[in-house]
Formats: C-alpha cells, structure tokens, sequence
C-alpha cells in the first residue's frame, strides 16, 4: 500500500455507516461506541463531518439503540441534528434518517414542522448544501454524485 496514504472523511464516514449495519443484535452496542468513537476522532483530527455523514449517525442511533431508550435516542438524535444544523449540512437525507430515530413530536419539536423536506428549513441550516439539491431526495447514497 501507499505508506503516506490517510483516511478522508469518506473512509471516517464508511466505518460509521457500516457501524449502523451490524447484523447481530449483541454487537449494536459495540457498533454505537466504535461510531462514535470515530466521530470523535475524526473531528479531532479537522476533518468537517458532512451531511452523509450526520446521516450516517442517525441511523446508527436507529439500528444500535433500543428502541425502548426514546429519551436517550431522542438526546444523541438532538445533540446530533443541532451539529448538523449549525454546521449548515441538513438535506433530505438528514431530515429522513432524524424521522426515522425519533417520535413525530420529538421531529416537529426538533425541526419546527412535520416536513421532511429541506427546502422549507432556515438558510443557515442549509448552506453548505448545493442550491440545486435543496429540498431534493435523490436516489443512491454517494454523496459524490450529489454535488
């Protein structure tokens, strides 16, 4: 291999999504921490989380928590989701897998509506997505083909 090769934030992103997949039950623990645990290192080595990457989170909240644990769920999910949103990285994407870790109230309180489209958001909450895929839910999850 290439000795001066580095993980992106691709590859930080590919580990957290993988995390979200876990087929055996007992290692969704395991799988939660060690996401969030790259998080964590990838932030602290300055590589900028991503709206596929919050989406990727999400969903690890989604597969890996119980779903009997709604006020831990609903804690990381909004912890998450303020990130996202002050970071200017929510979209369709982000919108859809936040629905799908929370209840519809937690959502509504969480978003401001029951819309799960990002056109209808605050601009800052947006801004580093490309005009032309606002308020767009695209096919496939290469963030690649979405720019």
């Amino acid at each position: 291999g290439i000795k001066s090769a580095k993980p992106n934030g691709v590859t930080y992103t590919s580990v957290i999504n993988a995390c979200a997949y876990s087929k055996h039950p007992g290692d969704r623990k395991d799988a939660f921490e060690i996401a969030f645990r790259v998080f964590k290192q990838m932030t602290v080595k300055d590589l900028r989380p991503d709206a596929v990457t919050y989406t990727c989170l999400l969903n690890v909240c989604r597969y890996c928590l119980s779903k009997t644990d709604e006020k831990l769920r609903f804690n990381i999910s909004k912890s998450l989701f303020k990130e996202c949103s002050e970071a200017g990285f929510v979209d369709d994407y982000v919108l859809g897998a936040l629905n799908n870790v929370v209840t519809k109230e937690q959502y509504i309180h969480l978003v401001g509506s029951g819309e799960q489209s990002s056109s209808h958001l605050p601009s800052d909450w947006t801004r580093m997505i490309p005009q032309r895929l606002k308020g767009k839910k695209l096919v496939g999850s290469n963030y690649a083909k979405r720019q």
